[in-house]
């Protein structure tokens, strides 16, 4: 029973940890409207700033922050992925920038730019604007209780 319970704890300490790192290093990183993909921090990225103060989101918007970051993840995880068997270190990527693109070989370009259009795709689905999306995710960086209760909701709709 003991080894059961320390293993089930190490479990869902590795999980938050992996979620909490995935979370911050996403939310620190989208800065506007067109997502990339960074090497140093494995995270999604946009290309223009936008703040909003953390009072002004509501919980409808940081369940759909929550569910976008979420559904985006994995598609971030294989693009980071494939980029790297390609060039090894992936430089930093930012889609709205087609200049860091173009410093990639076309095969991984490809992969980029269809990354970044799902992700689009992904917060526009989840009924956010980029604008929004953004605005959100920039407070988070500054504002512990936001960064707290979109990490909470993520984690609630992995239980669910």
């Amino acid at each position: 029973m003991m080894t059961s319970f320390c293993s089930r704890r190490y479990v869902n300490r590795v999980l938050s940890q992996c979620l909490s790192v995935g979370t911050f290093a996403t939310l620190s990183l989208l800065l506007g409207i067109a997502p990339g993909i960074s090497g140093g921090y494995h995270t999604v990225e946009f290309n223009s700033v936008a703040y909003a103060q953390a009072s002004n989101v509501t919980n409808e918007e940081v369940t759909k922050v929550a569910r976008a970051i979420l559904a985006m993840e994995p598609g971030r995880q294989s693009a980071y992925n494939d980029i790297k068997k390609l060039v090894g270190s992936p430089p930093n990527i930012i889609c709205g920038r087609p200049n860091t693109l173009r410093s990639l070989p076309k095969n991984a370009q490809a992969i980029a730019r269809n990354y970044c259009q799902q992700s689009q795709k992904i917060i526009q689905s989840n009924g956010l604007t980029n604008e929004r999306f953004n605005q959100v995710t920039i407070a988070a960086q500054s504002d512990k209780d936001l960064q707290t209760r979109i990490q909470n909701e993520m984690l609630r709709l992995q239980s669910n």
